[in-house]
């Protein structure tokens, strides 16, 4: 980016804008889906993740196994369960409009940073990241309700922006210092992030839903069957862009 910054914009800046665009678009939706059928929502996610693990695991093996690289796999495998059960009741606060203290706003912008730079990673989602960190609806809903209350919502969103410049500028160095140094290592710590997220995003997504006046995430026959389709065609969409296949 440094090296060629007027190139790397001229590149970055329709991509930027394009997704800003899509966001604005479909917040609303989106924060309709988490608020009234959270439990689709959540597995449709994670079927787009479950589905990307082929591709990341094929890129992984692209250079010769060494059983040195499962180390970064278990470590962020551990991250992610832990982090599942980490208490995401700041994040659902600041969502509610209540006044952001200095440490959500630390975390909101840590959180965005790390998005932005795992954006950059074959097969993985800015939004799974969002969500394993609990944060996901808290940026969509400041994000759809943003003309109701400016000034809370860009509060909330100016961490995130912040953490999002951040982590492109600074973080898509060391992720391509990685990829070029340690490919496999990387690879399998991706793997290790992507199959501890479905556990947090389903906490994360049950968590918040808990806290609102009407709990939408139950197990009801409807809910279950629902879910399981969404989960499947998640998995499907995951799987057909991310086939050798539809690249040649």
């Amino acid at each position: 980016l440094r090296k060629h910054f007027k190139k790397s914009i001229r590149f970055l800046l329709p991509i930027l804008i394009g997704a800003g665009i899509g966001v604005v678009v479909f917040s609303k939706l989106i924060k309709y889906l988490i608020a009234y059928f959270p439990m689709p929502t959540c597995f449709f996610f994670i079927g787009l993740i479950i589905g990307s693990l082929p591709l990341v695991f094929r890129k992984s093996l692209e250079t010769k196994f060494r059983p040195v690289s499962l180390i970064p796999l278990f470590v962020l495998l551990a991250a992610m369960t832990a982090l599942a059960f980490v208490n995401t009741e700041s994040q659902e606060t600041a969502a509610a409009g209540i006044q952001m203290n200095i440490g959500s706003w630390l975390y909101l912008f840590f959180a965005s940073a790390v998005a932005a730079m795992c954006m950059i990673i074959p097969g993985v989602s800015g939004s799974m990241i969002l969500m394993v960190f609990g944060i996901y609806a808290t940026v969509i809903g400041a994000i759809s309700d943003l003309t109701k209350h400016f000034f809370d919502n860009c509060m909330i969103l100016l961490p995130v922006g912040l953490g999002v410049v951040f982590g492109i500028v600074f973080g898509a160095k060391l992720i391509d210092i990685c990829l070029k140094r340690f490919p496999q290592m990387t690879f399998f710590a991706i793997i290790g992030l992507m199959l501890g997220s479905p556990l947090a995003i389903f906490m994360k997504f049950q968590a918040q839903s808990q806290a609102q006046e009407v709990n939408n995430f139950t197990f009801t026959a409807m809910n279950i069957t629902i879910s399981a389709v969404v989960c499947l065609i998640g998995l499907a969409i995951a799987l057909f862009f991310g086939s050798d296949k539809r690249k040649k």
